[in-house]
């Protein structure tokens, strides 16, 4: 909760290039995040900031006492950590005020070039629970942005661990439908990797749903991965006493119009909660005007019908599946009108329900939004046989269509919308009277005869400077100061970046000084604080010169393994009594989503003499954790580690052979893909918390991950691992597909678990079958339905000295698990050529006898696409 002693919570405005942050600046956003123009940011098509303009725009943020956050969020490779490193030297030198950043290697390099410089862990680093956060702080993270998907509850019990960062969470804008760091959707169907910034949106697209095998209809409802977006306006009380202290709003890909409207909303409902809460510590929400929610949903929000307008509390409240995502629409139309009851030669005839205007832009939808929209300009507006002047929210009205509108594209029943808001087409109005970028200060002046008078400037935030006049004060012999003449002699500070907030005089009556000494002095004093804000020391203790070498660690030419082993990932008791049955294979990971037949497996290979991995789940919340101990009893001969946050907790209680409880103890560890290994500082730094083997991030293609084994010391390469056959986990989520669509229920306490008695694929717009599992929390992953295959490069991974080899299944039926492991054996053992293994690959089917390919998948060298290639935003 906020005292009236402790910081205000920040509001963090986007800034997709120059006009977006000034826009923020404006509407009084208390900083701003952007990336350079120049790459290693997750929004690779926003325009970014002009690497030359960082040092006057750090300038111009600091004179405001705003500050500026640079983005350094994405998975950084080998052959970009000399350019990381130049990034980092040039934010410290122009005084940014942190970094975001994902990669663990580029956070250790950030430490090592500029120690002084804070950092803050992005999204990216799918941080959900305590141990995630330590492991951050570990790290020498300042502060977290929190996973989306947490609600109040679970923000509250993160704040209550006493972790020590300051936490930061979104409370506004596009919500991705996978956790974020966790998403190969764009990875697998175009080589343009999320962890990247170059998202390409598959979620947004429609899909078909497919159980047990037969197409299921859906009505309108085609679109079951596309989240309507985030609004936690309401919510801001409860947000703060949860432990918020940073709130973000999505948008780097928005214009200025939107940035300025939105941190405008939010400035406004800001204030406003931290001054309730001061008188009513218990709340936890405020009322939101109709026009304020409509200003927003206009501004963009992916409506649906009437009924849902596109903003949504996200997973402030927990899992509401049969909310968050709806299913009819993906993208922005703006305000729904109503429904065509008539269509006119000229126009149409609804019941309205939001506002509309003459001159505003409409457009009409008949539930598929692939298709080219009918639309145009509404030219005039009758209700009740009379012409409408200005704008009207409801009855039953006519609207007039502008010329070359063709009516016949328009049926009754279709939905209409109101796209194009003409009071705010010319984009945002930044008028100086409604500024609130410039600083507020707390002024004061006090004197006495015979001294001088004093002039004291402060923020507020910790600068203030004090200024005493040349001349003395003395007992006036004409006219006396006056505070009304004090106030009209210091002026508004109007040409400053200042404005006063308050002012306090404290001078006895009947003084005088000449008003050009207390100008000079107000002068000096507002020179004086300008100064000060711009001091920093973002650049304290950097190293002169550049340190990655320093970094890096030392390598051997490596050799190829004698011996390369083979581990097959089972996902069923079927596949598992059909690995059991070959005799080549000597290690089982067992990946059961449900934990349902996991203990009888594990028992069953145990009693085969193989050796037995058991996989975590990729994400804990808080009140998860119980679910490692059961993992543990198991007794496995190693742990499969997908979260940076358990790996951190098992290490700090003394890694593998130390007693997790009076019970079991912590096994082998081995890394997996979702660690986000992407460099050489990245692995060995998780090497060095105790890991056995350790999987490269998907974002690699197998050029990199061979140059990245062959980068480092024989010891460290010998425990890099490689998934050579899989199907890429490409959407990994907390809404679950199966609850919204095949029940009425909101989580698994309603849903009856269709899950468990229900085969489901999504087939996408090009035909292809991706198969749905939920986890033990009720998480949904989605496997690519083409498998990828690491067999042609498999000479290239040998020659890099990497003798772990990952085979993973999903939904293949038992009889084809021998084809394909006896496969890979024998071409490791070369006895055939990666050719014949493809060959055999591409006969491999599903569950639902379908053979849908291989390929090499992410695996394959792809050029990534410049922001050039790249859809330009189009948001206003």
């Amino acid at each position: 909760m906020t005292t009236g002693t402790e910081a205000p919570p920040e509001l963090l405005a986007p800034a997709g290039g120059m006009a977006q942050l000034e826009a923020a600046l404006h509407a009084g956003a208390d900083a701003v995040y952007f990336g350079l123009d120049r790459g290693l940011n997750a929004r690779a098509r926003a325009e970014g900031i002009p690497w030359d303009a960082l040092e006057s725009v750090m300038h111009r943020l600091h004179a405001r006492g705003r500050k500026g956050y640079l983005t350094l969020n994405t998975l950084v490779f080998d052959e970009e950590l000399a350019e990381a490193e130049r990034h980092i030297r040039h934010a410290a030198r122009c005084g940014v005020d942190a970094l975001i950043v994902q990669d663990p290697g580029l956070i250790a390099l950030a430490r090592a070039t500029a120690p002084s410089l804070p950092l803050h862990a992005s999204t990216q680093m799918s941080i959900t629970d305590a141990n995630g956060v330590a492991f951050a702080r570990s790290l020498g993270i300042d502060r977290v942005v929190i996973g989306r998907e947490l609600s109040l509850e679970e923000i509250r019990a993160i704040r209550d661990s006493g972790i020590g960062a300051e936490i930061e969470a979104f409370v506004h804008g596009a919500l991705c439908v996978s956790y974020s760091g966790q998403c190969f959707s764009s990875e697998a169907w175009g080589g343009r990797s999320a962890n990247r910034g170059q998202c390409a949106q598959a979620c947004r697209l429609p899909y078909g749903l497919l159980v047990n095998g037969q197409p299921r209809q859906q009505g309108d409802f085609n679109y079951l991965l596309s989240p309507q977006d985030l609004m936690g306006m309401p919510w801001l009380p409860a947000m703060i006493r949860a432990g918020v202290r940073a709130f973000k709003i999505e948008g780097r890909l928005k214009g200025p119009g939107y940035v300025a409207a939105t941190v405008s909303a939010y400035r406004e409902a800001l204030d406003r909660a931290v001054a309730d809460l001061r008188r009513h510590p218990e709340l936890s929400e405020i009322p939101i005007q109709t026009g304020t929610r409509r200003r927003l949903a206009q501004l963009f929000s992916r409506g649906q019908d009437a009924g849902h307008d596109g903003l949504s509390p996200g997973f402030l409240h927990g899992p509401r599946h049969q909310q968050l995502v709806i299913g009819r629409n993906p993208r922005h139309r703006g305000l729904h009108l109503g429904q065509v009851r008539e269509v006119l030669p000229d126009g149409v005839r609804l019941e309205l329900h939001n506002p509309v205007k003459p001159g505003d832009g409409v457009v009409f939808e008949h539930g598929d939004p692939q298709q080219r929209e009918p639309g145009g300009h509404v030219f005039a507006i009758e209700r009740d046989g009379k012409r409408v002047r200005g704008e009207i929210d409801s009855g039953r009205v006519t609207l007039r269509l502008a010329r070359g509108l063709d009516t016949r594209r328009i049926q009754v029943g279709d939905h209409v919308w109101r796209s194009r808001d003409a009071a705010t087409d010319s984009g945002p109005r930044l008028r100086p009277d409604e500024d609130r970028g410039r600083l507020p200060l707390r002024v004061r002046l006090d004197g006495r005869a015979g001294i001088s008078l004093s002039i004291e400037l402060d923020d507020r935030r910790g600068h203030r400077v004090r200024v005493e006049t040349d001349a003395a004060l003395a007992p006036a012999r004409r006219q006396a100061l006056t505070p009304a003449g004090l106030r009209e002699a210091f002026g508004s500070l109007g040409d400053t970046p200042f404005r006063i907030e308050q002012m306090d005089i404290a001078l006895p009556e009947g003084l005088f000084l000449p008003l050009g000494q207390i100008k000079q002095a107000r002068r000096e004093a507002v020179a004086q604080l300008e100064s000060r804000l711009q001091e920093h020391d973002r650049a304290h203790g950097m190293p002169v010169r550049p340190v990655l070498d320093s970094l890096l660690p030392s390598a051997a030419r490596p050799h190829r393994p004698a011996q390369p082993g083979l581990s097959l990932l089972c996902r069923s008791a079927e596949q598992v009594a059909a690995a059991l049955a070959l005799h080549r294979i000597d290690t089982l990971i067992l990946d059961f989503l449900e934990v349902h037949g996991l203990k009888d497996a594990c028992q069953q290979v145990r009693e085969s003499g193989r050796r037995l991995v058991v996989a975590a789940p990729r994400i804990f919340k808080p009140g998860e954790q119980r679910l490692v101990r059961y993992l543990l009893r198991l007794r496995p001969d190693a742990l499969l580690i997908r979260s940076t946050g358990l790996l951190y907790h098992l290490h700090s209680l003394g890694g593998p052979g130390a007693a997790f409880d009076e019970a079991c103890r912590i096994p082998a560890l081995w890394g997996d893909f979702s660690l986000n290994a992407a460099n050489r500082l990245g692995a060995r730094l998780l090497l060095e918390l105790g890991l056995e083997r350790l999987a490269p991030t998907h974002d690699l293609d197998a050029t990199q991950i061979a140059a990245l084994a062959a980068g480092l010391p024989p010891a460290q390469r010998s425990r890099i691992e490689v998934i050579a056959h899989q199907h890429l986990p490409i959407f990994h989520t907390e809404h679950c597909v199966f609850a919204r669509f095949l029940s009425k229920g909101d989580n698994y306490r309603d849903c009856g678990r269709p899950c468990e008695r229900h085969r489901v694929y999504l087939r996408d717009p090009k035909g292809m079958d991706h198969l749905l599992l939920a986890d033990v929390g009720c998480r949904n992953t989605l496997f690519n339905a083409r498998a990828q295959s690491a067999a042609p490069m498999l000479g290239r991974l040998l020659d890099a000295g990497i003798g772990h080899y990952r085979l993973e299944l999903v939904d293949e039926p038992a009889h084809q698990v021998a084809p394909l492991v006896n496969g890979y054996l024998d071409l490791l053992r070369g006895r055939i050529g990666h050719k014949a293994l493809w060959t055999r690959l591409e006969q491999i089917s599903d569950a639902n006898g379908r053979a849908q390919g291989v390929d090499a998948g992410s695996l394959a060298h792809r050029a990534e696409p410049g922001r050039a290639r790249m859809k330009p935003p189009t948001a206003r």
